[in-house]
């Protein structure tokens, strides 16, 4: 297991990659964050070793899309390996969202056949993929934000970003 630590103009996200793919991207909203990511992975035996190069697809892809570009990151082979199966499932359909849309809660269990809505967002806050499985892009019924894991300022920022107007 390999990661490096991307920074954007909000701060920083841990990205981390085994070799089925990427396993994390992780908000870091302090950098005392990084040895605990780390530590998440060796309390499961998973060993891990900063690797600037191994991870340089998934930066350049993550700079792109902080710059504007319409990245929707499906090139990428992820690891859902922490997930469980309905958790999965919940990050996979919800990884078919495109850039610069959005979607409910509920349209997101209906397309599941799954009646609890707040099941999907538990859910979704565990996503260990921010952006790349774009749980930012999931609201509520009323049109509300929601939760996100990450912060509502960063889930602003994200919306914001997808619809082309310029990031504050």
């Amino acid at each position: 297991m390999f990661y490096t630590i991307f920074e954007f103009s909000l701060g920083k996200i841990f990205l981390a990659k085994s070799s089925k793919g990427l396993v994390s991207a992780h908000f870091l909203k302090t950098d005392g964050e990084v040895e605990k990511a780390i530590d998440f992975f060796r309390k499961r035996a998973f060993p891990i070793d900063r690797d600037e190069q191994k991870l340089e697809l998934e930066k350049e892809l993550f700079k792109r899309y902080f710059t504007g570009e319409r990245e929707d990151f499906t090139s990428l082979l992820l690891d859902l390996t922490f997930g469980t199966s309905f958790q999965r499932k919940v990050w996979l359909e919800a990884r078919k969202i495109p850039y610069g849309k959005t979607v409910t809660y509920k349209s997101l269990a209906l397309k599941l056949k799954h009646r609890g809505f707040r099941s999907i967002g538990q859910a979704m806050s565990k996503n260990p993929l921010l952006i790349v499985i774009p749980c930012h892009r999931v609201l509520g019924s009323d049109g509300s934000l929601g939760g996100f894991s990450a912060g509502l300022e960063l889930k602003k920022f994200l919306l914001r970003l997808e619809r082309e107007e310029t990031p504050t």
